[in-house]
């Protein structure tokens, strides 16, 4: 005859324990699909904070976000995008000419309003930080009236830190006008961080 064999205690703690880890990794990851936003599969670029309805990320942490950090940055949630997310809300293309530049350049990537509406972030004012901290204050009423741009690529190459990159927002005038040396002051280079206020 064979006899009973009844578990441990201890195992049965250790069980437990592991099923509600899994069951809040799933709960976790369900709530973040439920907020509308695909989790971002390869390097994060760009994230999207302050009034977003669609995140995909939790609550900022001290450590894990370290540069966050330094830059004073926290939210409760997010939206982040990789490069692939941010391809797939359709590349448009804005050819630029200023005096001041080399040349003229023609920027690649999604309308600065489509990556918006992604975070569910619309008509609402915007702050775009750039790496060495500086911010470009964008009214919700600037935003509707300029064909802006987040740049992903210039002439063709992608953008990349220490050109430029990871983004670089730029507008076309709506009236058709060349841009002004005060145009160029509002696009912020080495953009990686949008606040929704």
């Amino acid at each position: 005859m064979y006899g009973t064999c009844r578990p441990k205690p201890l195992v049965l703690s250790a069980l437990l324990g592991a099923f509600v880890f899994i069951a809040s990794l799933l709960v976790s990851n369900q709530a973040l699909q439920a907020a509308g936003l695909e989790k971002a599969s390869g390097q994060v670029i760009l994230t999207i904070a302050g009034s977003v309805s669609k995140t995909n990320r939790p609550a900022f942490s001290e450590f894990e976000d370290g540069f966050l950090n330094y830059q004073e940055k926290s939210f409760e949630a997010a939206a982040e995008f990789d490069l692939a997310m941010l391809e797939s809300l359709g590349m448009h293309k804005v050819k630029i000419s200023l005096d001041a530049w080399s040349s003229d350049f023609t920027f690649e990537g999604p309308w600065l309003k489509d990556v918006l509406a992604a975070a569910g972030a619309e008509g609402r004012d915007i702050a775009i930080v750039a790496l060495d901290g500086f911010a470009s204050e964008i009214s919700a009423e600037d935003i509707a009236a300029f064909d802006w741009l987040v740049g992903v690529k210039r002439d063709g190459r992608y953008l990349s830190i220490g050109q430029r990159g990871p983004l670089w927002v730029v507008y076309r005038r709506p009236d058709g006008k060349a841009p002004t040396a005060e145009d160029e002051q509002r696009w912020p280079w080495a953009s990686f961080f949008i606040e929704v206020r």
